[in-house]
């Protein structure tokens, strides 16, 4: 399992704003970002161009990759401060799945912004036990979600686990950190995030947060490029096979290796549960 940084990250609604702002700077080389820039409008070319690659590589719609782009921020969020292992949905996954191929940029992201390390330990063998496992901390991920965000996650980029569900007698319960307690958030407050930003009158204190409001998912780095989504779990593709062409980018370099053991602040489990291409 990875161990958390030393350093402390701050607060909750410190660590959101710092991953709602963050444009994946860390993926470009020095010497390309004015080619970037003049490929990509406006002051988050380097979050356009990961989606571009998204789009391209999974046979996704540009928005469908700016918005997943955003959720994958949320499920970040949730894995630094659960006290369980967090597990993603398929799409999510995906984005993850590519993030983790810019080995140093991830590594650079989980030092600066994360303010920890953030592990992939993927399923080795199909094991009933373990997926069982999976699929416990996957529905254990969404209800924090709806507890830190109040809003339902979005069935077109949460609807579709990794895992399959298994029979009511083989359930499992999410397994609980073990990383040091002195790396958790320094702020003892367990308060929602959602919570953190509303107003005297229960509103939203920031009016570009719909994150909280139960609007589009905010968080992508984009400049208002938030439709054509659809309702499953694959909508917003152009083709077909939006789940697919997952085959380079599935690759776990940089993820630090380690077992299914281990805590979110520190790692998280995501099993291919028997289907193929994790």
């Amino acid at each position: 399992m990875g161990h958390a940084a030393s350093t402390r990250i701050g607060s909750k609604k410190e660590l959101w704003l710092r991953l709602r702002n963050y444009h994946f700077d860390h993926l470009v080389p020095p010497h390309l970002m004015d080619s970037l820039r003049a490929a990509f409008e406006g002051s988050d070319a380097s979050t356009q161009a990961f989606a571009d690659k998204l789009a391209r590589k999974l046979h996704w719609s540009r928005p469908f990759a700016m918005r997943a782009i955003g959720e994958y921020k949320k499920y970040l969020y949730l894995g630094a401060v659960a006290e369980f292992v967090v597990t993603p949905p398929r799409v999510i996954d995906q984005v993850w799945h590519e993030h983790l191929l810019f080995s140093r940029g991830y590594r650079e992201f989980c030092d600066e912004v994360l303010g920890r390390e953030f592990d992939h330990h993927p399923e080795l063998i199909p094991v009933d036990e373990q997926t069982a496992r999976f699929k416990a901390q996957y529905d254990a991920t969404l209800d924090l979600y709806r507890q830190e965000f109040n809003v339902e996650p979005p069935a077109a980029f949460w609807g579709t686990p990794k895992c399959a569900a298994l029979p009511d007698k083989r359930k499992a319960k999410p397994r609980k950190t073990s990383c040091d307690q002195s790396a958790m958030l320094a702020t003892s407050d367990d308060t929602p995030l959602y919570a953190q930003f509303e107003g005297s009158g229960g509103a939203s204190s920031h009016a570009s947060m719909p994150e909280f409001s139960g609007g589009d998912s905010g968080g992508g780095g984009g400049g208002g490029e938030w439709g054509g989504h659809g309702s499953d779990g694959h909508a917003g593709a152009d083709s077909t096979s939006g789940s697919g062409g997952d085959g380079g980018g599935s690759s776990d370099g940089g993820s630090g290796g380690g077992s299914d053991g281990g805590g979110s602040s520190c790692s998280s489990g995501c099993g291919s549960c028997g289907s193929g291409g994790d």
